[in-house]
């Protein structure tokens, strides 16, 4: 998968601990299913896998991939994850596990995110957060002004109302941290 020579998805969702019964998204999935689709695997008949994206295009693919791989637990979901609310196809308080891999350096409404993600948390719920390293020297990490440091995205999420409740190194170039209410 294209995703998959920065970043192992089974890395994250080891971290993300998923049990039988979770219902999870993955807020600005993208196309390729990099994370979605081994998750829905995981989950299999025993959970739910929503992948969010604003983008028609990702969504279609997304649904290309739930046909072809049979995951009938996966469901593309059109959502503005930068606005409270935007998300709306999901009920509020329910998931259990939400994903933002390489979303908050290209988001211009940071803190909207994390509020839309407590929103849909459920009450022992987590947010699994991986983005760029500040110093990466990648080819493919966006410009160095746009990228969000470990500790700056720690006080984006606590002025948001969530605590850390975790740190974990997602690849040579990505970070991770973990966030609940």
């Amino acid at each position: 998968m294209a995703g998959s020579a920065l970043l192992d998805a089974r890395v994250i969702l080891e971290i993300a601990n998923l049990r039988p019964g979770h219902r999870v998204a993955d807020f600005g999935a993208g196309g390729t299913g990099h994370l979605v689709l081994p998750a829905a695997r995981i989950l299999a008949d025993d959970g739910v896998v929503f992948a969010v994206d604003i983008h028609p295009d990702a969504l279609s693919m997304l649904r290309g991939h739930r046909s072809l791989h049979s995951l009938l637990n996966l469901y593309p979901v059109r959502g503005d994850i930068e606005r409270l609310g935007g998300v709306a196809d999901i009920e509020q308080g329910t998931l259990d596990r939400i994903f933002l891999i390489n979303t908050l350096w290209s988001a211009r409404r940071r803190a909207s995110i994390v509020s839309e993600a407590r929103r849909l948390l459920a009450p022992n719920g987590q947010i699994i957060v991986v983005d760029w390293e500040p110093h990466s020297r990648h080819v493919l990490a966006p410009e160095v002004a746009n990228r969000v440091a470990p500790y700056a995205a720690g006080r984006l999420f606590a002025e948001g109302g969530c605590r850390e409740c975790g740190q974990f190194r997602a690849s040579r170039d990505h970070w991770g941290r973990v966030y609940s209410h």
